[in-house]
């Protein structure tokens, strides 16, 4: 039997597809060739809480996702959306000039070139087209990150850890001795999937007992990829 696509994929896809639209346009206006390519690990704070951005990071490889930080708790929570390879992080800090209400976080080691809000401004209110594109790439981001939101919040600890190291896995490179390693502390990948840090590490120790996982300092190797994707739905 075929199976079709859920809407929740075909909304990802779509968002994908404008989102490279968004960067092909804006590359020459921007002069994106010639910036400066930037370098950073795994569970690096690109943007903190109470900033007034000036500048977007261009994702080249890799992935950055915002974070809530929550008071009183370890960890922060996880925007239930990300930006990967070929987008720019486009939150709330085109047309304003208030603070980030989220650090904007790596959630794998990243490489990015940074444009001037400035200048991204700019070639939009030149190009009505390229404005209604936003419109429409911002609204489906807007969907995703519900329907996002609404799974998660149903899901357990380990369900919702097994899902962030899933999606993680999905964009690794590959290795030449073909193992799943992903470079990240308990702390970034508790981040990653809103909860804190001991719950995360509780659940990755479960995982790492069922033959699933092994934890090392500061990496996790994955053993069992198909335990873990089904452990994720």
């Amino acid at each position: 039997m075929l199976k079709h696509p859920s809407s929740s994929s075909i909304d990802w896809q779509n968002s994908q597809s404008l989102a490279r639209q968004l960067v092909q346009a804006i590359a020459l206006p921007v002069d994106l060739k010639s910036r400066q390519l930037h370098h950073y690990e795994s569970g690096r704070t690109l943007v903190k809480t109470g900033d007034v951005v000036a500048r977007l990071p261009y994702v080249m490889s890799g992935r950055v996702s915002p974070v809530v930080n929550i008071s009183g708790t370890d960890s922060g929570q996880l925007v239930p959306l990300t930006f990967g390879s070929g987008e720019i992080a486009l939150l709330s800090y085109l047309f304003n000039r208030l603070p980030s209400g989220s650090d904007l976080v790596t959630s794998q080691a990243s490489a990015i070139q940074w444009i001037p809000i400035d200048e991204v401004e700019s070639a939009l209110l030149k190009d009505p087209q390229l404005m209604a594109v936003l419109v429409r790439f911002l609204g489906l981001r807007l969907r995703e990150a519900q329907v996002r939101e609404r799974a998660a919040s149903s899901r357990s600890v380990l369900t919702r850890l097994s899902a962030s190291l899933s999606r993680i896995l999905a964009v690794l490179p590959a290795r030449p001795d073909a193992r799943l390693l992903i470079h990240a502390t308990h702390e970034q990948i508790a981040r990653s999937c809103g909860v804190s840090r001991p719950k995360a590490s509780l659940a990755l120790k479960k995982m790492e007992r069922d033959g699933i996982v092994l934890l090392g300092r500061k990496w996790i190797e994955v053993l069992n990829a198909t335990a873990l994707r089904t452990l994720s739905t």
